[in-house]
């Protein structure tokens, strides 16, 4: 446990450095609009920009902050992050909810029927990129979190489907078929079981898909969820919210697949 959380501490610390020094380097972040005040004497101009540069100085001032509870404030936005973040958060965990169980319940039960005409519309909705996909569904005015269950369903398919196929031609389920039991009694007896610690990594998989999904979904769908406050964040280069919601996703992903290896080894 003491290893699991450890490990979870170092990649969420780490993404929240990677984030903060790609948005220092990315062009026209030392650029604020607050510079276009004429009240603003040279001085104060160098020292706005000084504070943008020292990357590491302002997350480790967050880090410090952080222990007390204080997630720092949004110049975008106008706003303290940690009231942003308990605004959005709901709806967005609501629509990334309804995409897993939507995207689980259809990608699963076609992967178990697979015929090639479903194959073959899978894999055109899996080549196509999540943004155009809202957008198509955003002309139909359909909900974001139906956006997320046709996101997913593609991606489930395929890695089940595969697996399933796999789990088919062992020997065992070749016996118990030979021995006439039922394909639903196969299904759950002998092929779940087999291929339950790949399933268990493609559910963690799955929930990163999700909130990388969640991203440009909400942002082109105007879902008023984190994902619409990151897109938001990285267009306004808010760093220190970009910070915070990278370092939640970092926690969410790591959570999930450390669960699932968790699971593994017992």
């Amino acid at each position: 446990m003491l290893r699991h959380l450890a490990r979870i501490a170092v990649l969420v610390l780490a993404s929240g450095v990677a984030c903060a020094l790609l948005v220092r380097y990315a062009p026209g972040t030392m650029v604020d609009e607050r510079e276009l005040d004429r009240r603003l004497s040279e001085e104060n101009i160098r020292e706005l920009r000084s504070n943008k540069a020292d990357v590491l100085g302002n997350f480790k001032r967050y880090l410090v902050g952080l222990t007390k509870g204080d997630l720092g404030y949004s110049q975008s936005n106008n706003a303290p992050i940690a009231a942003l973040i308990a605004d959005r958060a709901p709806e967005t965990l609501r629509e990334i909810g309804i995409g897993l169980l939507g995207g689980w319940a259809i990608g699963l039960a076609l992967a178990i029927r697979r015929t090639w005409a479903v194959s073959a519309g899978m894999g055109l909705l899996l080549s196509l990129p999540t943004a155009l996909i809202a957008y198509l569904c955003v002309m139909k005015g359909a909900k974001s979190s139906l956006v997320l269950v046709i996101v997913l369903a593609p991606k489930i398919f395929h890695f089940a489907g595969n697996v399933l196929a796999q789990a088919y031609t062992a020997l065992h389920v070749e016996m118990a078929r030979a021995r006439g039991v039922g394909e639903a009694r196969i299904l759950v007896s002998h092929v779940f079981p087999a291929i339950s610690p790949q399933l268990l990594a493609l559910a963690a998989a799955s929930v990163s898909m999700a909130i990388g999904a969640a991203i440009p979904v909400e942002a082109i769908c105007d879902v008023p969820g984190l994902g619409r406050l990151a897109w938001n964040a990285a267009m306004a280069r808010d760093l220190p919210l970009l910070v915070n919601l990278t370092m939640i996703v970092a926690v969410a992903t790591t959570m999930a697949t450390t669960v699932t290896a968790a699971i593994s080894e017992r």
